[in-house]
């Protein structure tokens, strides 16, 4: 949402004379009037690109082919309506296809956000319905979301803190289609940041990320792959956003990520990724 500033000059050309004014007389000054362009009530976004590998919560999903893993294309779509100034509520589709050898994998995610906005405090509720279906199997998971973010404007440069709990509702893992175990739960500490480089056309976008991990992820055991709890990993990244105009922006990132477990005993301790894609905004 833009702010269209139209400036209306109000002037008169008033004769000068050595004599002063007489009382009550009155000069014109030249006047600045602001006017906003309503808010508009919806956004919506299309965008598409390719990561090399498919790092979710730490884990390297697509590791089957011998090798470290295979990369991901993806297309994600969104709608949001700003129901009022600082109330929005998102609706919005992620597909993704395996490459390489994992080109049979397909998952659909359908996330629900609502946020509100207190100044530069956004706080926020989710559900995201999770649908993956590699080859002929089918696996499914119910998510609820909260989180809290806070942007500080450095001037030179935004930091914006935030926390997101995901909590999952099912089917369990046990039943034989649940992705992740019920009940379980993730807990993502991250900070990130924006630093103009062209005004906004060009920025570079930094972020840390801490992961928790509650039975959601598991590592290897004695009995197989056993959930647990504890510290996920960290992870480090820098995005370049490039807004070609007001509706085109080409970006492009790469990751560094620290396990501290074998997560799904396919994760090495470090591994670095990257991608872009390219978002068109209505």
């Amino acid at each position: 949402m833009k702010l269209t500033k139209s400036l209306i000059a109000l002037t008169s050309a008033v004769a000068i004379s050595a004599c002063p004014l007489f009382a009550g007389t009155k000069t014109f000054k030249e006047t600045v009037v602001v006017e906003e362009e309503p808010t508009p009530w919806y956004s919506a976004s299309l965008s598409t690109g390719y990561d090399s590998l498919y790092m979710f919560r730490g884990y390297n999903v697509l590791r089957n082919d011998g090798g470290y893993g295979n990369g991901l294309w993806s297309t994600t779509a969104s709608f949001t309506w700003n129901i009022t100034e600082n109330d929005f509520l998102t609706v919005g589709g992620w597909m993704a296809f395996g490459l390489g050898n994992t080109d049979g994998y397909r998952e659909l995610n359908v996330p629900v956000n609502y946020v509100h906005t207190f100044g530069d405090l956004s706080l926020g509720l989710g559900y995201t319905f999770y649908y993956t279906f590699p080859n002929d199997a089918q696996f499914f998971a119910n998510e609820l979301n909260a989180s809290a973010a806070y942007n500080f404007d450095l001037g030179f440069m935004s930091l914006t803190p935030s926390v997101t709990y995901f909590f999952n509702l099912g089917p369990d893992s046990d039943t034989g289609y649940g992705s992740v175990p019920v009940a379980s739960s993730y807990l993502d500490i991250r900070l990130s940041g924006n630093i103009p480089v062209v005004g906004e056309v060009l920025s570079v976008a930094p972020w840390a990320a801490f992961g928790l991990n509650f039975d959601y992820n598991t590592e290897p055991s004695s009995t197989g792959l056993t959930p647990f709890s504890g510290a996920n990993n960290l992870e480090f990244g820098v995005a370049v956003p490039w807004a070609i105009n007001d509706v085109i922006t080409l970006s492009g990132y790469v990751a560094y990520s620290i396990a501290f477990e074998d997560l799904g005993g396919v994760t090495q301790p470090n591994t670095v990724w990257g991608g872009g894609k390219v978002t068109f905004a209505f």
